[in-house]
């Protein structure tokens, strides 16, 4: 009876191991709540542990988008679009966000073919 028992329990442990082995080298993965992840590779990336604290130390201080178009916030609203900020300065209002202000403004003029896609698009 005790030999049934030793063999059992040595039989269910190793079943958990290779369960969980097998679970590891998934790409899918149940996470909180019951949600299920979807992970294309478990390849290793190209950056040292230290190199990803540091990046993540800089995102805490400040967390802004790679693009710098959005911030983020945290809790239920995540990432916000960042604003023009202005200041007034000197007695005049100046810009006072790091955004890039050379970029081309559109142009409110059609070209022939925007307005022959347009005339086809909204034809009376």
């Amino acid at each position: 009876m005790k030999t049934k028992q030793v063999l059992s329990i040595t039989i269910l442990c190793a079943g958990f191991v290779a369960s969980g082995m097998a679970s590891a080298e998934s790409v899918i993965h149940s996470g909180a709540g019951g949600a299920t992840a979807i992970y294309p590779s478990h390849s290793t990336g190209g950056k040292t542990t230290q190199q990803v604290q540091k990046e993540l130390e800089e995102f805490k201080r400040n967390p802004v988008s790679a693009d710098g178009q959005y911030r983020y916030v945290g809790g239920d609203q995540g990432w916000a679009l960042v604003q023009h900020e202005y200041a007034y300065r000197d007695g005049k209002w100046q810009d006072a966000d790091k955004l890039d202000h050379k970029t081309p403004k559109p142009s409110l003029e059609m070209t022939p073919e925007e307005r022959k896609q347009r005339d086809e698009l909204y034809r009376p």
